[in-house]
Formats: structure tokens, sequence, C-alpha cells
């Protein structure tokens, strides 16, 4: 197994991240830092403010892991962050 297969199992508060969420027709892309995660939703702040996106919205996150960066849908992260150890 890669890293990549593990990487669900890390934690993601202070991680840098590059999100792509909304809809299709309506896209939006935000870079910045990821500084707090609840079951269903994901905060970003960046240089100016701060974001608080729903996860079933998130069609691309990228996370930066030991010098790699790891495209995942944010589907995958629907839940309590306590509980991505377990799947």
């Amino acid at each position: 197994m890669t890293f990549k297969d593990y990487m669900l199992q890390y934690e993601f508060i202070g991680r840098n991240a590059q999100i792509e969420y909304g809809p299709l027709n309506n896209l939006k892309k935000i870079n910045g830092k990821i500084i707090f995660e609840t079951k269903n939703t994901i905060s970003v702040s960046d240089q100016s403010k701060s974001y608080v996106i729903p996860k079933k919205s998130i069609r691309r996150i990228g996370l930066i892991f030991q010098d790699e960066i790891c495209f995942m849908n944010g589907c995958l992260l629907v839940g309590r962050p306590e509980d991505r150890l377990l799947k």
C-alpha cells in the first residue's frame, strides 16, 4: 500500500489545502489552511477571510502530505474526523 492509501487517517487541521467546491456551472476555488473540521464541514482560512464549506459540496480537495499533493473527493471526508481512523 502507498502513502495515499493511508492519508484519510491523518489530521487535516493545520494543513494547506486547495479546494474546489460548488455546482459545476459555478465552481469556486480556495487555497488556504484548514483551521477546523466538523462532521459535515471544513473551515478554511486564506489571507483575507475564512470560509465554512460543506464536505458534500467539495468536488476536489488537494492536501499537501510529505511533499506530495493528494487529491480526493469531498464525499470521502463526510463523517466525524475521529472516525476516519476506522475506515
